[in-house]
């Protein structure tokens, strides 16, 4: 397909042409960089991010609305199949879609973009995030206005808190809307297993960073979970990875809960 000329200018003002530079002459390529395009309204943005930590920045020069999203990895960067994650002005993920996959998270691949599923959509924020992982699309409406309950309205803030189960191949990731300030209660989006490892993700400017939540089975017992040489039954963040099921070893959730008056205790 053919850009006018008013398009690629809009895409290079915001560094959207300027591909991730390649290996050449020894030097090292670790570039991440996230293209979001809108080729009928003829703009562009590119957003460059770093290896190996979760980033969530706002979309470089424009927010949109935008129609598809490409990651692009350069050649050195060690992590693959990292995956990255857009999300609406409610802060809500961007269902998208590339060939059979349909998800609220997207990875390289060397395969091209990947296309809004519900159409063009203003993007507030970017996350690439180490901890993604393939998973299971959102059945968040993304038609929601305003920010969602107990998140801040400056978008360079990451308030972001997200439990994602997963049993080794596929995940389901969901998020809580209170920013940590108050107890809430979700059930897992999409899918409600049977998985084996949790995870929980606390944004760099969630005032509480030792959130605790806990996943409850179909009885509506806690699940008893186990990082390193901790074991409870509730988890946290702190930038430690994931917690592994341990009684049971393999369970359906029925519920995640989230409450800022959770504390660590042994199980």
């Amino acid at each position: 397909m053919q850009y006018s000329t008013i398009f690629l200018s809009a895409l290079a003002a915001t560094g959207a042409l300027a591909a991730p530079t390649r290996r050449s002459n020894g030097i090292s390529d670790n570039s991440i960089t996230v293209i979001l395009q809108n080729q009928n309204l003829e703009i562009g943005s590119q957003t460059q991010f770093a290896q190996g930590q979760r980033q969530a920045k706002s979309p470089v020069g424009s927010s949109g609305p935008f129609t598809t999203v490409e990651l692009s990895l350069g050649l050195d960067v060690k992590q693959k199949d990292l995956r990255c994650q857009v999300l609406d002005k409610s802060n809500n993920p961007i269902v998208v879609v590339r060939g059979q996959n349909v998800d609220i998270t997207f990875s390289d691949g060397d395969k091209g973009e990947w296309t809004f599923k519900n159409g063009a959509t203003e993007v507030s924020k970017i996350i690439c995030d180490p901890a993604f992982k393939q998973g299971i699309a959102s059945t968040i409406d993304n038609s929601q206005d305003g920010p969602a309950a107990g998140q801040t309205e400056d978008e360079n803030k990451d308030t972001d808190i997200r439990v994602t189960l997963t049993d080794g191949n596929l995940a389901t990731q969901t998020a809580f809307n209170e920013a940590g300030l108050k107890r809430e209660i979700q059930k897992p989006v999409g899918s409600s297993g049977p998985f084996n490892s949790v995870e929980l993700s606390v944004g760099a400017d969630v005032q509480k960073q030792d959130l605790r939540c806990q996943i409850l089975d179909n009885n509506g017992q806690p699940i008893t979970v186990k990082r390193g040489q901790n074991i409870d039954t509730t988890f946290a963040d702190g930038n430690g990875g994931p917690w592994t099921f341990l009684k049971p070893a393999s369970s359906e959730v029925s519920k995640i809960i989230c409450d800022p008056a959770f504390v660590k205790a042994s199980a």
